[in-house]
């Protein structure tokens, strides 16, 4: 018989399909702090009227101004492409140094003269270093591929490369003054100072955050470093795919095309003013078109437990206020059907249950209870299986990520400790064109 959803899911697809799949404009290269406001399609109401708090009200407002994003969209779609030639974007680049200098002399940036649009960018988003770069953004035309020539004057400096997003350039040098050749690609926000792995497989993505202490900025340049907290997201971050995984909601997003789980850390490094502060994983169903997708923010203490309420942001939808759940109230996790696809529940001793209606919960427990918390790793119980102990390392210095399982032969994911680009995986990741199917990770 055919489930609620699918009969939504084949309506809409007769109705909006065409226009759900447009590529909607967005901002491009704007610091995180002003969120990017991307109008969407929002289809369906919420059914689950016994369970409408503050989260649901705001979800079933967007789905009755539904129609009009329709309208915004396909208006901001067709007013857009005849102005994709004269926009701009802004590119980062950061010079790696070839020896850990805590302080240096500012940089001087020497912009072509043929290029009279490009400007290079103030403020603490976008100039600064640390002991192990330098680095710098420009506004430039997306209708130039490369920016020729782009010079900078480094005094003494010595540099080891150049990383535009996450891209080695090749340079020369002559006394002070290196030169190099920067490429334009156009992006919502420019990667170059994100140190951040993603791993993905069908339904689920999980996003490591690389921690160097002697990249800190933003609310974390100052203070005691949150190394307690970095070891606990960590931790938990895996041992939620293990939960996930176990409950099947992989398989139910990646099957009914709702999107992707994303679970995530916090960055340290305040890479465009995303200060991502204070500590906190987070659990989200990213939907398809991003905009309405719910983002949990779960708070860590200094002693590896989750604490206070859980803040719920809508992405891209910036002017409806942030939900805040209590501990022991379950948070929804709802598709862009508007079904309940899972719950997160904060316990009073900072525990996490993950809950699959009408099938069963996976709790998430520390290994040790002690003053680490989720930092001495991840205890995942589940309704079916074997319980699980969980905990990863990150050794930075060398880029390597170790996964444990139940103690046995960890996973093995290497990357670039200055870009965070995956170099090999062990088990390798399933490459784009797998299917929706059970990965194993024995």
């Amino acid at each position: 018989m055919e489930s609620p959803t699918a009969r939504r899911r084949k309506m809409l697809l007769g109705t909006g399909a065409s226009i759900a799949a447009l590529p909607l404009p967005k901002p491009l290269g704007l610091p995180s702090r002003r969120r990017d406001y991307t109008p969407g399609l929002v289809c369906e109401s919420i059914q689950q009227e016994e369970r409408m708090n503050p989260l649901m009200k705001s979800l079933s407002r967007m789905r009755s101004a539904g129609l009009h994003a329709v309208v915004w969209s396909v208006f901001l779609l067709t007013s857009s492409l005849g102005q994709a030639q004269i926009g701009e974007t802004i590119v980062g680049v950061k010079l790696l140094k070839a020896s850990h200098s805590p302080s240096a002399q500012p940089l001087k940036i020497l912009i072509p003269a043929d290029c009279p649009e490009c400007a290079l960018m103030h403020g603490p988003f976008y100039e600064g270093q640390n002991a192990r770069e330098s680095f710098f953004y420009l506004k430039v035309p997306i209708s130039l591929p490369v920016l020729k020539g782009l010079q900078v004057d480094v005094g003494d400096l010595r540099i080891r490369q150049v990383v535009v997003e996450k891209s080695y350039l090749p340079f020369r040098r002559s006394g002070n003054i290196i030169t190099f050749d920067m490429p334009i690609q156009p992006r919502q926000r420019s990667s170059t100072l994100e140190l951040q792995t993603s791993l993905d497989w069908p339904g689920l993505t999980v996003r490591v955050e690389h921690a160097f202490e002697d990249r800190r900025a933003g609310a974390y340049a100052q203070g005691e470093w949150p190394a307690l907290q970095r070891q606990a997201a960590l931790n938990l971050e895996f041992g939620l795919r293990e939960a996930i995984r176990s409950l099947g909601l992989d398989q139910d997003v990646c099957k009914n095309g709702l999107g992707r789980i994303h679970l995530m850390g916090f960055d340290t490094n305040d890479p465009l003013g995303h200060e991502d502060y204070p500590p906190h994983i987070h659990i989200i169903l990213r939907w398809p078109h991003f905009a309405g997708s719910q983002a949990p923010h779960l708070y860590i203490s200094p002693t590896g437990r989750i604490v206070g309420e859980i803040k719920v942001t809508i992405d891209g939808l910036p002017e409806i206020n942030p939900t805040n759940f209590p501990l022991g109230k379950p948070v929804p996790a709802v598709d862009y059907l508007g079904d309940i696809l899972f719950d997160t529940i904060v316990t009073p001793e900072g525990s996490l249950i993950l809950q699959k209606p009408n099938v069963g919960a996976c709790t998430l427990q520390p290994v040790e209870p002690d003053a680490r918390g989720f930092a001495s790793g991840v205890r995942v119980a589940c309704p079916s299986g074997e319980p699980a102990t969980v905990s990863a390392r990150d050794d930075i210095h060398t880029g390597v990520l170790s996964v444990f399982i139940n103690s046995k032969t960890p996973e093995t994911y290497r990357y670039d400790p200055d870009t965070a680009t995956l170099i090999s995986s062990q088990p390798a990741l399933p490459n784009g064109s797998t299917a929706c199917k059970r990965e194993s990770n024995k």
